[in-house]
């Protein structure tokens, strides 16, 4: 968003902030169900995680962040207590012992070291909660401006259907094929829960014409939450400055936009996956 919008107040995720991977442990609903919550009664809680290991920034002494309880609840929503990470005990750097998993859902709320599990009538009050990873309307243009507008905005949570071109990379030189093509390989992501991508198209003439790239991974049995990895033959001609696109379509519907709205804090980008300065030769 920073690279091209404008300069937003934020860190430079670029196009590695995902992890896809097979997560094991009880689903947080049933443990909720064993400990006798009543959902009838606690419309509009919230289910606030907590990790007291370590000091953060800002002088917080814990880091924390909340889930809507009906989210929580829903079976379809797949939220895990994750014990495993693809067959093994979770690594260190990923949570051990045990960590919250929120699939489709800003990995904010996807809490590591897991000490402490709340159902509250509120949300988090987690600074980092209330005054980060939100959308901020277009007019909370700086700090100064985004005062008024933390406490109205809702907390980021689903995240937007994406895709990305991961090779070539931006600057690469590539040469053609006999055939006057190059092979452009990348993944794709759904919105939240309405996976899996059905469509990733591939573009050299800014989204005027795209071909449609095969898949890698999966062959079949696609999960709605996980990523799929794509490949596209496609024809461009030799020169310099060359950009290629891509924009995907999952399975409800929703679609990369090439006008994404800017935000300051830069989240939730959705525009086209590209690559840009290419040396065709």
């Amino acid at each position: 968003m920073r690279t091209l919008l404008k300069e937003v107040d934020g860190l430079d995720w670029f196009e590695g902030a995902v992890m896809n991977c097979i997560w094991k442990g009880p689903k947080l609903r049933d443990i909720l169900n064993r400990a006798g919550v009543d959902v009838k009664n606690m419309k509009g809680s919230h289910v606030e995680f907590a990790c007291h290991k370590v000091p953060i920034q800002e002088g917080a002494s814990w880091y924390g962040g909340s889930i809507e309880l009906e989210r929580a609840m829903r079976d379809g929503a797949d939220v895990l207590v994750a014990l495993e990470t693809n067959g093994e005990p979770l690594p260190m750097k990923h949570g051990y012992p045990v960590r919250i998993v929120v699939p489709g859902v800003s990995g904010c709320r996807s809490v590591k070291w897991l000490d402490r599990i709340t159902v509250q009538s509120e949300e988090s009050k987690h600074l980092y909660h209330r005054f980060d990873y939100k959308i901020l309307p277009p007019q909370a243009n700086d700090k100064e401006a985004a005062k008024q507008y933390w406490h109205v905005t809702p907390a980021l949570h689903d995240m937007p259907v994406n895709s990305v071109v991961a090779i070539p990379q931006t600057g690469d030189e590539i040469k053609l094929s006999t055939a006057g093509t190059i092979e452009v390989k990348g993944y794709a992501l759904p919105k939240v829960d309405q996976g899996p991508v059905v469509k990733v198209e591939v573009s050299t003439n800014d989204g005027r014409t795209g071909e449609r790239g095969d898949i890698l991974i999966p062959k079949e049995g696609q999960s709605k939450w996980a990523w799929t990895l794509r490949k596209a033959t496609i024809r461009i001609d030799k020169g310099s400055k060359k950009r290629v696109i891509s924009r995907a379509t999952d399975k409800g519907g929703n679609v990369q936009t090439d006008k994404p709205q800017w935000n300051l804090r830069g989240v939730a980008y959705d525009g086209f996956g590209e690559v840009r300065d290419l040396l065709v030769v």
